[in-house]
């Protein structure tokens, strides 16, 4: 099975350049480049992506700025390969600590760059999706609740992780035995085939045993009625958007009531 080209954007000066050497490339496809800070911004905000080419050169605003703009604001960030130009320390230091999942110098040659570029698409999770992951594992937690789901069962545990990770990369979701549950079951130190099998029973047992109610509330009728429940991969799928939109408003929330009470500081 062909594998979908990994979605890039480049936010750099020299970013023609950079379109030339991914567009030689089968494995990315980029979407939108500029050199332009705010904008590229904008745009990233915007897009479904899996990697951004970051260049420690961008103009018209910080380039670690934005990526800490981007840990803020994204549910679903993607993956990040800064290149740096200064004093190898100082900036290596600085972009990984603002969330950069690879860091290599500008200077690199061009394989070196679509090398790190293809390690930091495969990443199973964003060092930027870091600042929210407890929100994320709260919201799946609370949902799991109004369905009332048994935390005595082992899939519950697995499901919550699963949830969380899929909201903010959703690019998981392309393959759960090959990506999803060899994630969790690195997580948990079980096979990804036991990840399998307990989700599969916590969602059937919630299916019978749960809250009607709850059920109803978040799946509505998308749920097949002759199966009465929904596979591993649909129900992981529709908790996990219910995750993302819920932590997207309350990072919305959260930033507004930031920017307020800086505006009322003397």
């Amino acid at each position: 099975m062909k594998r979908e080209p990994f979605r890039v954007y480049i936010a750099s000066p020299a970013y023609l350049q950079y379109e030339k050497w991914l567009g030689q490339d089968a494995s990315f496809l980029v979407t939108e480049s500029c050199g332009d800070g705010p904008q590229a911004l904008r745009e990233i905000r915007a897009l479904p992506l899996d990697a951004l080419l970051l260049d420690g050169a961008l103009q018209g605003m910080d380039a670690l700025a934005l990526l800490s703009a981007l840990g803020k604001e994204l549910p679903a960030p993607p993956r990040v390969l800064y290149l740096y130009r200064g004093p190898d320390a100082v900036w290596r230091s600085a972009a990984r600590e603002n969330g950069a999942d690879e860091i290599l110098s500008a200077a690199s040659a061009p394989a070196d760059v679509l090398f790190a570029l293809r390690k930091a698409a495969a990443a199973p999770l964003p060092r930027l999706a870091k600042p929210w992951e407890k929100a994320r594992l709260e919201t799946a937690e609370r949902l799991m609740g109004q369905l009332q789901m048994n935390p005595a069962l082992k899939g519950w545990a697995y499901i919550r992780f699963a949830a969380a990770c899929l909201a903010c990369a959703p690019q998981l979701a392309r393959s759960f035995s090959g990506s999803l549950y060899p994630l969790i079951g690195t997580e948990y130190g079980v096979s990804p085939f036991s990840v399998e099998r307990a989700v599969r029973t916590a969602v059937e047992n919630t299916f019978l045993q749960g809250s009607l109610n709850g059920i109803q509330a978040l799946f509505g009728l998308s749920v097949d009625a002759d199966k009465g429940k929904p596979t591993n991969a649909e129900f992981l799928s529709m908790l996990a958007e219910h995750v993302r939109r819920e932590t997207a408003r309350r990072m919305r929330e959260e930033n507004a009531a930031a920017i307020q009470s800086s505006d009322l500081l003397p």
